[in-house]
């Protein structure tokens, strides 16, 4: 029996650098004891409930994906990312808490897995998609990263686990103040994860 080349899938290589892997529109209500007109009255994250996601889809695939509380988990970051508290995910993961927050929040181990099984799912499914996310696995992606003068810094064929922890402390968390809105009872902040 021969064998061909054609028969041998294909692995897509694909540069992490510049590359939105995610983008979360994220609503909140206007806790009562709070007048918000701008974004920048945003000083605590107790000023602003988690409502729910924009779009209920991505709402769903992080439920199916990763875990049926990180949406809110996913809510607490983007406001301490509007706060200016955290950049990254082990920043997030590694933060003092008050005590107010307690719970899940306070387990660090219980948020570094949550976050390391929500990369893997941002770099080989379609957790972050509009649609419906069926649970497939595209695990045929090589992942590499570019520096400015477009050599590869770092590329990975089968180390997926080095690149996930690579990537919580290297993606960037950034908010979109252009895109994200105050409305009278309603904040929603669009949340961007990108290398």
């Amino acid at each position: 029996m021969e064998s061909s080349m054609h028969s041998i899938p294909q692995a897509d290589f694909i540069n992490l650098k510049n590359l939105v892997l995610a983008e979360y529109k994220i609503n909140y209500h206007i806790n009562d004891c709070f007048s918000i007109n701008k974004l920048e009255d945003v000083s605590s994250k107790h000023q602003l409930l988690f409502q729910k996601f924009e779009s209920r889809v991505q709402q769903s695939n992080l439920l199916f994906m990763v875990d049926s509380i990180f949406p809110i988990i996913l809510s607490d970051l983007a406001l301490d990312v509007l706060l200016g508290k955290v950049t990254s995910f082990s920043e997030y993961i590694y933060a003092k808490r008050s005590p107010i927050e307690i719970g899940i929040l306070a387990n660090e181990e219980y948020l570094k897995y949550k976050f390391f099984q929500f990369v893997h799912s941002l770099l080989y499914s379609d957790v972050s998609s509009k649609k419906v996310c069926d649970g497939t696995l595209k695990t045929n992606k090589v992942f590499c990263i570019k520096n400015e003068s477009g050599e590869i810094d770092f590329y990975t064929f089968y180390e997926q686990q080095v690149l996930q922890l690579l990537l919580l402390d290297k993606l960037k968390l950034e908010i979109d103040l252009k895109s994200s809105t105050v409305s009278k009872f309603n904040v929603k902040i669009n949340l961007l994860i990108h290398l």
